[in-house]
């Protein structure tokens, strides 16, 4: 026994439970297998395939999406897929990459999606109409076996053998209609599966699903509409983790329904990409592989920099590099951000690199960095080593006013479908989740603001300084109930998932469709973004390219321009010399207040 349907706190303000403690509820009561279906994203499938391994327990990821009636009522309802292995996750992939990644993604996910974009996107999925929620389920509570007839032949004219109708008990309506779901299921030769929807792990955790409605809704919890619940308002309804013996005793009647759990179960394979680097193709002359390519540029960095009498000996170190480089598959990556660097110097954005990349000769000789190593006596080993088997970081500073037309370069020359930002999982912390708890209650704002100054400090480096009072200390000190209510829930909701954000700088670059190999997203600047975070990004084998905005090179950039403007045409920031003495004259005297990355080393 499993369960096929459900949802985490990645089901963003509409789930409690983390991966991480489903994971362990599965291994407590015995489970071989578990499903993940976040309702319309897959945030975090690599979170909890994570989990699974650690535990022995097969991970079958998946998703819960809303479809639109064929018929003429304008009803939607849900539809849990499952992928059955690689090709099945590529599909889901590329479904909530449709919901979510479109300039009309509010009006997707509300409308609900078209049978005929499943259609499209079908092969390795499993479809499983959502229980009571579910199309077929709702024209048969409302009596329309007409209606019930044509939801349940879409759905079987979709997925084939792979189509299967998801059983719910939790009314009394719902056990005396089964009969009828079962017999229109096997005239159309479609199984009929236990289907209990998971939103919390206790039954007292189901009220916290109104709170976290009236967040999302930024309503009270008394306007949240019943329809938008999980169980649209009936407490009757469980949401909750139940036991195999639970589930026994639930579907005693009609026990084939388990025996369809464990059949769909085994049907479904590991589907995430295995973490072998998949890397970007750069954009070279002919059909040159990019290690030959690296080489070549290499090389005539290295002559262009070097005179001739120091080359030999240089020329060994930089064989040595290479062959590391290539070795481990880096020449694409060395060969995307040197093309990056060159565009923004040739149109005159301030770029700089930070950290150990800058030990790197072919770095160097690639232009990617302005650092001459051997002249620093500076070691490859710290930037690359032959014991480090995960890609090397090299992080690019631009300035941040104009670091919009690199990324948009980056795009036009790999790919629109090809480029993404990193996304990241913003989560609440002590003074939001009062605040959005607050609100949800219905305080006022000065009363808000009055618990979230009672709240325990975060860490101070001072051990004398840190705040040694517990959350049952600042409720302890208040006299008002629902006060303590707001603060108690707000405690529980601390690093609750709130919404997908944004890496700083973090970007990826595919071979092929992104969607194919990550989850995409439409980020509130209309930039598209992953719904995984970076190290989800690195679990896949897609390599991160930090490119990062720095408002210390906008000053550079915007003095720059105010020189050729007043005083100086032809004035170029490349062309200070790095041994410039009024330069060195501020630094002797330690007048750097303002100075970026000015450090004594």
């Amino acid at each position: 026994m499993t369960h096929l349907e459900v949802h985490s706190h990645y089901t963003f303000l509409g789930g409690t439970a983390s991966p991480a403690d489903l994971v362990r509820q599965a291994a407590q009561d015995g489970l071989t297998h578990l499903a993940l279906t976040d309702t319309h994203g897959l945030y975090g499938a690599v979170t909890f395939h994570n989990a699974c391994q650690a535990a022995g327990i097969q991970p079958i990821l998946g998703l819960t999406v809303r479809v639109r009636s064929s018929g003429t009522a304008a009803s939607t309802g849900q539809l849990v897929l499952l992928a059955s292995g690689p090709t099945g996750y590529q599909s889901l992939c590329r479904i909530t990459s449709y919901l979510q990644a479109s300039q009309t993604r509010h009006e997707r996910l509300t409308s609900g999606m078209d049978w005929d974009i499943l259609r499209e996107n079908r092969a390795g999925l499993i479809g499983v109409s959502g229980g009571r929620f579910g199309l077929i389920a709702q024209a048969l509570r409302h009596g329309d076996i007409e209606a019930a007839q044509s939801q349940a032949t879409q759905l079987a004219d979709i997925f084939g053998p792979h189509a299967f109708a998801g059983l719910s008990l939790d009314l009394p309506e719902d056990t005396s209609l089964a009969p009828d779901a079962i017999a229109l299921a096997q005239r159309l030769g479609m199984g009929v599966v236990a289907l209990q929807p998971v939103y919390c792990l206790a039954s007292e955790d189901q009220p916290q699903l109104r709170l976290l409605a009236a967040i999302d809704q930024n309503v009270t919890m008394a306007e949240v509409r019943a329809a938008t619940l999980p169980d649209q308002g009936d407490d009757r309804i469980a949401l909750h983790w139940l036991t195999p013996a639970d589930m026994q005793g639930r579907f005693a009647a009609f026990p084939q329904t388990l025996d369809t759990i464990m059949d769909i179960a085994t049907r479904c394979q590991p589907g995430l990409p295995d973490g072998r680097r998949i890397w970007p193709i750069p954009k070279l002359a002919g059909d040159r592989p990019p290690h030959e390519a690296l080489r070549q540029m290499a090389t005539d960095g290295l002559s262009a920099k070097y005179p001739p009498d120091q080359r030999p000996a240089i020329r060994a170190r930089l064989d040595q590099e290479l062959a590391l480089i290539i070795e481990r598959g880096y020449a694409p990556l060395f060969l995307i951000v040197a093309d990056i660097v060159r565009f923004s110097r040739e149109r005159e954005i301030p770029v700089s690199t930070r950290g150990s990349v800058a030990n790197s000769l072919v770095a160097y000789c690639l232009d990617i960095t302005t650092v001459d190593p051997i002249a620093h006596r500076l070691f490859f080993a710290r930037f690359l080593n032959p014991a480090r088997t995960d890609p090397p970081d090299i992080d690019l500073d631009f300035c941040s006013s104009r670091r919009d037309r690199v990324l948009d370069y980056v795009r036009q020359t790999y790919g629109a479908d090809r480029v993404a930002l990193i996304g990241s999982i913003s989560t609440m912390q002590p003074k939001s989740a009062v605040k959005e708890v607050g609100k949800a209650y219905g305080l006022e704002d000065q009363v808000i603001k009055r618990l979230a100054k009672l709240l325990p400090h975060g860490y101070h480096p001072d051990p004398r300084r840190r705040e040694r009072r517990a959350p049952d200390d600042v409720l302890a000190e208040l006299e008002n109930p629902t006060e303590r209510q707001v603060l108690r829930e707000a405690f529980a909701l601390i690093g609750q998932p709130h919404h997908l954000s944004l890496h700083p700088g973090g970007v990826v670059i595919s071979p092929g469709p992104l969607s194919d190999i990550v989850p995409l997203q439409l980020a509130p600047k209309g930039f598209i973004s992953t719904q995984f975070d970076h190290h989800g990004i690195e679990k896949l084998g897609l390599a991160k390219i930090d490119l990062l905005g720095i408002s210390a090179l906008t000053v550079l950039a915007d003095a720059a321009d105010l020189i050729r403007a007043h005083f100086a045409p032809a004035f170029r920031l490349a062309a200070i010399p790095p041994a410039d003495p009024e330069t060195g004259e501020l630094l002797i005297s330690g007048d750097t207040i303002g100075v970026f990355q000015c450090e004594s080393t």
